[in-house]
């Protein structure tokens, strides 16, 4: 129980204590011995120094192990870097927001724990459900019109998606009906194992909706509008927890459904589902690149695009599969670095919009090396993580069935490039005719701290590829049945 009450019911009792506490300092003290605590024994349970015990409706594998760690390394980053955040001039709207923040970030870790190691359908939807509701107040954060209307539309869209994701549950249990799974409760490990009596009509409807419907969480096209709307509108240190954990969290109960179906002859139905997601979401994307006028939602399109390659890895099986369990890990720490450095360009320029932001690297030097390595990070130049992951999807591409996928990605790819970099060169060297005005020695903050160890993390986990990294993600792949 002791693994239990450290990963899932101290962060939801701190939630009260933090709702007792007026003290935002006292707040974050908490959060950051809550988040280090989460991460410490995250990190032992993934490396094997702890075998966890958990109680009737959770339990972890291979795939538990490792998104666990990944929600839990960015959460910590996230609330180290908020109180840092939280003192900067805000309007007096936002005073009130700051009340609650620590707050709901607890709940937050609280409920993505729950979802990540729920053994149970019905766990992991009300889990998930809950992760919406502790996100959608600090969406509205900044208090004005467009927050307000991103929290609304991110709720009905993602309440939609849930009540699709829960019909999706109920075909999996017609699927059943008949079999020796009938009237059993909706364990993944019991449905994984005796996935092959399952009646593969009802099995591809259930896939069908569980997929449309965590798929507006997770961002995948034409899903991904209030998810794109809420990221690009929240305080960056919510947008970085969004990208980096909450559609994590959400493609975990996609992988869940897959691995159930994978054993049957629902599988290639599935993939196909998979590649055609990922595909639009590159689409998506790359029309979104030729026009950009918010750099924040250019990050969130940019986490579409990401999240279509992971999809598409995990459509084509075999090393792509691989590829893509990596580029999770590096996808999640690259998206904290753009929006917290997005986050400082915010509060210089007081703009989001990319015609109001130029010569970052004057002003702002510090932000704007990280800003820009960020940028080579995500765009796959090596020795960036990135750079491995992709390359290990697209060898699954070419060698797979289906190697045209590899030269529509590459060609979408490309053009995603040329344009999210044209937007970027032009915010970081573009003059500037007030840039005497607003040229002044940047200070060195907790903030540019965390990008730094954040960067060297995308490089030393590509370069040293630590063996206990690579035998989890092997365990992975042989959980979902695939033979190298």
């Amino acid at each position: 129980m002791l693994e239990f009450s450290v990963l899932i019911l101290f962060p939801l009792f701190c939630t009260g204590v933090c709702y007792l506490l007026k003290s935002i300092r006292t707040q974050y003290i908490i959060s950051m011995f809550v988040s280090s605590f989460h991460l410490i024994f995250s990190l032992m349970i993934f490396i094997g120094w702890y075998e966890p015990n958990l109680p009737f409706f959770f339990s972890t594998d291979s795939l538990s192990k490792l998104f666990l760690l990944v929600i839990s390394n960015v959460y910590f980053w996230v609330v180290l870097v908020s109180f840092s955040y939280l003192r900067r001039p805000a309007l007096a709207k936002s005073e009130e927001g700051k009340r609650y923040y620590f707050l709901l970030l607890n709940f937050y870790l609280f409920a993505n724990t729950a979802a990540i190691l729920s053994n149970h359908f019905g766990m992991y939807w009300v889990a998930a459900e809950a992760t919406t509701l502790s996100v959608a107040p600090l969406i509205y954060f900044y208090r004005n019109e467009e927050a307000l209307e991103a929290m609304w539309k991110y709720l009905f869209l993602v309440s939609v998606g849930i009540a699709f994701a829960f019909i999706g549950i109920l075909f999996l249990i017609l699927a059943s009906k008949g079999t020796i799974l009938e009237g059993h409760q909706l364990f993944f490990s019991e449905f994984v194992k005796k996935a092959a009596v399952l009646n593969p009509v009802w099995l591809k409807a259930s896939f069908i909706f569980i997929f449309v419907g965590l798929s507006t969480k997770i961002g995948i096209a034409p899903m991904h509008s209030g998810d794109v709307d809420a990221t690009s509108n929240a305080p960056s240190p919510i947008a970085a927890l969004m990208s980096g954990s909450l559609r994590i969290t959400a493609l975990l109960g996609v992988l869940r459904i897959f691995q159930i179906v994978s054993p049957t002859s629902t599988h290639e139905f599935a993939k196909t589902i998979l590649v055609i997601g990922g595909l639009i979401s590159l689409f998506v994307a790359f029309i979104y690149m030729f026009k950009v006028n918010n750099y924040k939602r250019l990050l969130a399109y940019s986490s579409v695009e990401h999240l279509g390659i992971i999809a598409l890895g995990i459509g084509i099986g075999g090393i792509a599969f691989i590829g893509a369990m990596y580029h999770v890990i590096y996808n999640s720490l690259n998206k904290m670095v753009l929006f917290f450095t997005a986050g400082n360009i915010h509060r210089k320029f007081k703009t989001r919009e990319v015609s109001g932001v130029t010569s970052v690297l004057n002003i702002l030097p510090l932000t704007g090396w990280m800003f820009l390595l960020s940028f080579f990070a995500i765009s796959a130049i090596p020795p960036f993580g990135i750079f491995f992951s992709e390359l290990m999807i697209f060898q699954g591409m070419l060698f797979s069935d289906k190697p045209w996928i590899l030269f529509i990605t590459m060609f979408l790819l490309l053009f995603i490039f040329i344009n999210m970099g044209k937007t970027i060169f032009q915010m970081l060297y573009s003059k500037n005719e007030n840039e005497e005005i607003l040229l002044e020695k940047e200070k060195f903050e907790i903030i540019h701290f965390a990008t730094i160890v954040i960067l060297i993390l995308l490089i030393a986990i590509a370069v040293i590829s630590p063996e206990i990294l690579r035998d989890n993600i092997l365990n992975i792949s042989k959980d979902f049945g695939i033979k190298l």
